[in-house]
């Protein structure tokens, strides 16, 4: 970190810890070459805010496959919980 960056908080209410998760479960399939293995990948992604202000926020491409949106959705929100645990 560094000593002269930072967030300022100023809420107007209760600050609140939310997180958002998503995932988007084979997203480029059909989309690019249906050869190309990443097509069949997912994307998950999640967002982390206090008070309203958003202060983490991922997306990322995964080097898995999942075979349902089930399974997509749940890598997405073990990611997320990874990162919000220890802020608690």
């Amino acid at each position: 970190g560094t000593v002269d960056k930072g967030l300022i908080f100023r809420p107007q209410e209760e600050i609140v810890l939310e997180a958002i998760a998503d995932a988007d479960f084979a997203g480029l399939w059909n989309v690019e070459d249906p050869e190309d293995p990443t097509s069949v990948k997912l994307r998950t992604g999640y967002l982390i805010c206090l008070g309203n202000v958003p202060f983490v926020w991922k997306s990322k491409l995964q080097t898995l496959i999942a075979v349902s949106t089930m399974e997509a959705e749940y890598v997405s929100l073990s990611m997320c919980m990874r990162e919000l645990i220890p802020l608690r």
